[in-house]
């Protein structure tokens, strides 16, 4: 399938206006469209600009509200509990990442929770929200239910993402960001939309036998989990803390993302530590560099050109989608015009 390349500002601008003209307030639509051209800009196309007539769509039935108000309900030095209420996952969980940031700044350690959230995208978009206060960032979510427990072949866990960013002195913030299955489901559904297979280890079908048919992938919405196990393992506890521990919805609780019947309920998990609680800073930063240094230049295995860190390809996509433009596929940007028609905003 032929793709478009498209300015990061325009494809930011695009999703920025159609929000404001489905009645979003202005600076959290700002939000929600930055949030969203990051995920593009870093590669995760998956969650990119494809998502904004989903998104739009949930907003129109009335599952989004239209002005997020973040209350706390609970507190602590240290830690806090955020309520949504039902607004946008990108403007909430920026707040949740900036409440454990400002309390990581007065005791050392932060951690905010969201409930009743949404869908809030890539969780990089947070976790580097403490690397640009010198601190070590974590953001997790959990997500409507499209991964089957080990063992199991009845969807119940989301996709449940789990990121750690660090900051590393003059080298780049190394920043893990991965779901705990194999891929994310919008990586299938991107796949359906170009027509592609998809590797016989991404997902099940209803029967739960691995297939490499997006589409009946996607339609029994049972993905695998990464490494087995252990990945079934991780999302569980991506459950208990950003679900159970928020007073969220958990597992199979947690309202399909594209069934337009309920809100979502969606929790999320932040933390922040300020370095300089655990360490010298400067010190610290010595040694993230030496660590990075050392994994990059350790020998290479057969057929291996190069050592890449956790963060590095998403960065080098960056900087090359800014220069050359990020590709959207045919299918995708017939979707987004056709949202776009109908609020009256052009993409160009």
């Amino acid at each position: 399938m032929t793709s478009s390349l498209f300015a990061a500002d325009v494809l930011s601008g695009f999703a920025d206006l159609v929000l404001q003209a489905a009645g979003v307030d202005a600076q959290e639509s700002r939000v929600v469209a930055d949030n969203l051209i990051t995920a593009n800009l870093r590669g995760i196309d998956s969650h990119g600009i494809t998502r904004l007539p989903l998104y739009v769509e949930r907003l129109v039935a009335g599952l989004i509200a239209r002005r997020t108000e973040v209350e706390r309900v609970r507190q602590t030095p240290g830690a806090c509990v955020l309520d949504a209420h039902n607004g946008w996952g990108a403007v909430a969980g920026l707040a949740g990442m900036r409440e454990a940031i400002g309390r990581a700044r007065q005791v050392g350690t932060g951690v905010a929770v969201v409930r009743r959230s949404n869908h809030f995208g890539i969780a990089a978009y947070y976790a580097q929200e403490a690397v640009a206060a010198n601190m070590i960032g974590v953001a997790m979510t959990n997500a409507s239910a499209n991964m089957s427990p080990w063992g199991s072949r009845q969807p119940y866990f989301g996709t449940n993402p789990i990121c750690v960013a660090v900051p590393a002195g003059r080298e780049r913030p190394v920043i893990y960001d991965g779901a705990t299955s194999v891929v994310a489901i919008g990586k299938l559904v991107l796949a359906a939309k170009k027509g592609e297979q998809i590797p016989s280890n991404w997902a099940a079908d209803q029967y739960g036998q691995p297939t490499t048919d997006p589409g009946a992938a996607v339609a029994a919405g049972n993905l695998l989990p990464m490494g087995g196990y252990k990945g079934s393992g991780f999302a569980l506890m991506v459950d208990v803390l950003s679900g159970v521990l928020a007073g969220a919805a958990f597992g199979s609780h947690v309202s399909n993302l594209r069934c337009l019947d309920a809100p979502q309920n969606v929790g999320h998990f932040f933390a922040a530590l300020d370095i300089g609680a655990f360490a010298d800073p400067a010190e610290f930063q010595e040694e993230m560099e030496q660590l990075v240094r050392e994994i990059r230049n350790s020998p290479r295995a057969p057929g291996c050109e190069r050592i890449y860190l956790p963060g590095e390809i998403e960065w080098e996509c960056e900087e090359r989608r800014r220069r050359e433009g990020i590709p959207v596929p045919a299918e995708v940007l017939a979707e987004l015009r056709q949202v776009g028609r109908h609020y009256q905003v052009a993409l160009e």
